[in-house]
């Protein structure tokens, strides 16, 4: 019976140890989770601006939009068919890949530092206690697709917008804990004003074959009418 009662505190105090213990794991992951999803926020922010500057400065800022778009006209002087130049736009497709590519693995891993007042959701307490450093990483291959648009842009007027959508896959990580996160940037390449009607057939391919002549094209079209 003695025994026993004296077994009593330290098993009071195993007991209290574990629960200290679960509750600091719980925390801890709580906390970390949290940081998490506000790193992933700001990561895709900064991703998706420098890969839209990398784009801008080396590979749009040489390119008009009557290098990449073929217009015919019949003899009225008509649209008639909206073209693409795939060998132009396949080059530029190319070459995007390879200086995001370059760029990103140049950066190798960037870091984010935010405090933890910022977890609260609160304004007041945002930029207040210690800061979490978190890493941003490269994770995955770049992706480019291209896109048309075209928009109301005045009475008989059309604008037609060409664009790339590009995609990334980025690593945000914190001590014993990290997420893939899908960095999506849409960088204009060239636009022009349509005077006239434009016509239904703004892709000039036809057959089996037009997929596989260019195989990331997605052609979509809004207007706005």
């Amino acid at each position: 019976m003695v025994s026993s009662r004296l077994n009593w505190p330290a098993a009071f105090l195993i007991v209290l140890v574990i629960s200290l213990v679960i509750s600091f794991i719980y925390v801890d992951f709580r906390l970390k989770s949290a940081i998490i999803e506000i790193a992933k926020s700001r990561a895709q922010v900064m991703q998706s601006e420098r890969i839209s500057h990398i784009v801008n400065e080396q590979v749009v800022a040489q390119v008009n939009y009557q290098d990449i778009v073929d217009i015919h006209k019949d003899d009225q002087g008509r649209i008639v068919l909206i073209q693409p130049n795939t060998i132009i736009l396949n080059k530029m497709m190319t070459n995007t890949v390879t200086e995001v590519s370059a760029s990103l693995n140049e950066m190798e891993e960037q870091s984010l530092e935010i405090p933890l007042g910022e977890v609260t959701g609160s304004k007041i307490l945002a930029g207040y206690g210690p800061r979490m450093k978190v890493r941003i990483i490269p994770a995955g291959q770049v992706h480019v697709s291209v896109l048309n648009k075209f928009d109301q842009a005045g009475i008989n007027q059309t604008r037609h917008l060409i664009y790339f959508n590009i995609e990334n896959t980025i690593k945000v990580a914190v001590p014993f804990l990290d997420e893939e996160v899908q960095v999506s940037a849409i960088v204009p390449l060239a636009e022009t004003i349509i005077i006239g009607t434009v016509p239904d057939t703004y892709v000039g391919w036809s057959g089996e074959n037009a997929e596989f002549l260019y195989p990331l094209l997605q052609r979509e079209r809004w207007q706005n009418r």
